[in-house]
């Protein structure tokens, strides 16, 4: 199912995207008894399981071909190791965005003396 992956799931609003499937489940009710209702709800429930399986080993992939999955639970990390010094990795990629908040806060700082001085 490759189609066109930008259209689906649609970017809607999270709670109206919930509600709807809210409707959907209440429409599959129906007059099925419980035992069916369980039967219909634990099929579905299996084909979430397997889209979510199937996301996660994909993702496993991506991070290993891309060499960005960090264990954080690793004897090394709970050691103190850091993960980026010790590959010689950086992870200076949100220094822009670190930069920007600096900058706003010191202009922020500024702001707070000029009042005080006034």
């Amino acid at each position: 199912m490759q189609g066109n992956q930008e259209n689906f799931p649609p970017n809607i609003n999270p709670q109206v995207f919930s509600f709807i499937a809210v409707l959907i489940g209440s429409a599959c009710i129906g007059d099925y008894s419980a035992s069916e209702q369980n039967s219909i709800g634990n099929w579905l429930i299996l084909v979430g399981q397997f889209i979510l399986t199937n996301a996660a080993q994909q993702q496993l992939i991506e991070g290993r071909i891309e060499n960005n999955n960090i264990n954080i639970n690793s004897k090394e990390s709970k050691s103190g190791g850091s993960y980026y010094a010790n590959n010689g990795k950086s992870n200076q990629n949100q220094r822009p965005e670190v930069d920007f908040l600096i900058d706003a806060i010191q202009k922020i700082e500024e702001e707070l003396q000029n009042l005080k001085k006034s």
